[in-house]
């Protein structure tokens, strides 16, 4: 008898149980999603544990663990690269150039007090969820418990550059433009500003501190860095966190910090409180 030939079949890898339940979890809160891969490095470096997308939005998924403030920091350095990510893998997973990404961090344990904390990026472009255990007589399950409301979360449509002309006339007829400005010249007299087509850029030392834009409706939009994401600085509130994370930069850059995470700098301040002054930032150094 002759023997029979073995055919070689290639098959795609299992998901991982763990991928496959944060997907179909997902599936069931976050409207329009869709798995797309786990597991996805750019240069062997981890980007997303699993990645998906609403309608041409690419959606980064991350599961953290530890404390309080090693969530926070973790999640701030995800939201600070996936604009960056989502431009390197927008060609390959078939959605356009420059739609903002959403990033997902799914996390476990104690919570409270978490949202207060990331609230001014949440729930866009930041969402947390946080897998919770169910035990009863019937058996054990695991489910995600949404952090913060997801029903206004979309898929936006794709940037539209306007003129410079427009961005300028945009920039000076927002109320809270001069404001934004002299809030960022007021960390350190040394700072060095620059004025670009519609935005202005501030450097220290020739290292990148943060940008401020007026977007084509008119909000401002603000970037800590060379590769953080755009955030809308639409609301006071949202100025006051920007600012707060402009200053945090700052240290780490006059301190000579890795910049792999943020100082354990407060990251929400009263409203009514000014920014520190020079003077304070100097004592607060030392």
């Amino acid at each position: 008898m002759g023997e029979k030939k073995k055919t070689s079949q290639t098959t795609a890898p299992a998901m991982p149980a763990r991928i496959r339940h944060f997907s179909e979890e997902l599936s069931c809160v976050l409207e329009g999603w869709q798995y797309l891969d786990s597991e996805v490095r750019v240069d062997g470096e981890l980007v997303a544990e699993l990645l998906g997308k609403i309608g041409t939005r690419l959606v980064f998924v991350h599961h953290v663990v530890g404390s309080k403030e090693e969530v926070v920091l973790d999640a701030l350095k995800h939201v600070s690269r996936a604009g960056v990510d989502a431009q390197h893998l927008a060609r390959q997973f078939e959605v356009p150039v420059g739609v903002a990404p959403l990033v997902v961090v799914i996390t476990e344990g104690k919570t409270k007090g978490l949202l207060k904390r990331l609230e001014a990026l949440c729930p866009d472009p930041l969402t947390l969820f946080a897998e919770r255990r169910l035990s009863s007589t019937r058996g054990r399950a695991r489910f995600l418990e949404a952090l913060t409301p997801t029903g206004g979360i979309v898929s936006p449509p794709a940037p539209v550059e306007a003129s410079s002309d427009q961005q300028r006339e945009s920039a000076q007829s927002v109320p809270a433009w001069d404001e934004a400005i002299a809030r960022v010249d007021r960390i350190d007299p040394e700072l060095e500003r620059a004025e670009g087509e519609g935005e202005m850029s501030w450097s220290w030392r020739g290292e990148t501190l943060c940008c401020i834009v007026a977007g084509p409706d008119g909000h401002l939009i603000g970037r800590i860095g060379t590769e953080g994401v755009q955030q809308s600085l639409s609301t006071g509130h949202a100025l006051e966190v920007f600012l707060d994370w402009v200053l945090t930069h700052y240290l780490e850059l006059v301190e000579g910090v890795d910049g792999e995470g943020l100082r354990r700098v407060e990251l929400m301040p009263h409203p009514s409180e000014p920014l520190l002054t020079p003077e304070e930032i100097a004592a607060f150094q030392e």
